[in-house]
């Protein structure tokens, strides 16, 4: 849930430009926002817990799959692209990163003998950090913003 929460809240502040004109203008909503942030705090918490799913089994997944699925179909739209693209990009990267990140986690706490809880603290602070990093105004572009397009067109993101 943090990523559809950093959508909304970069949504909320106006970085999201063209959004107001889709299905996923309540994004952009303050209420929106809040309850997102609830939900994704509610996940981050329960995530801690032994009796917790593993993220690449099947109820982990699913989460991941829909919120990457609504992320990349919101930022596509917003750009007026297919959704369904967005969604097929977002489902695929939530896939595509849950199982290196899960099996970094059991690394760490194998390996290093680290507990669940504290590894898990890093990862979302590393999860929030680089969301409000690439969601923030300044040179790094909000995705589906007018100055992103530029700023990808422009071949400045190569090898970031």
């Amino acid at each position: 849930m943090t990523a559809p929460a950093l959508l909304s809240r970069a949504a909320s502040r106006g970085d999201v430009a063209g959004i107001e004109d889709t299905p996923f203008a309540a994004l952009a909503s303050p209420k929106v926002r809040w309850a997102l942030a609830l939900l994704a705090v509610g996940e981050a918490t329960g995530d801690k817990f032994p009796n917790a799913p593993d993220r690449i089994s099947l109820p982990g997944l699913m989460g991941r799959v829909g919120s990457g699925a609504l992320v990349g179909a919101t930022l596509f739209t917003s750009e007026g692209r297919k959704g369904a693209s967005g969604a097929a990009v977002g489902l695929l990267c939530a896939v595509l990163a849950a199982y290196p990140s899960y099996h970094l986690r059991v690394g760490a706490i194998e390996g290093l003998g680290a507990r669940n809880w504290a590894v898990g603290l890093f990862e979302d602070a590393l999860a929030l950090g680089t969301g409000l990093l690439a969601l923030r105004d300044g040179s790094s572009p909000s995705p589906g913003s007018t100055k992103a397009r530029r700023w990808f067109r422009s071949g400045t993101s190569k090898g970031r």
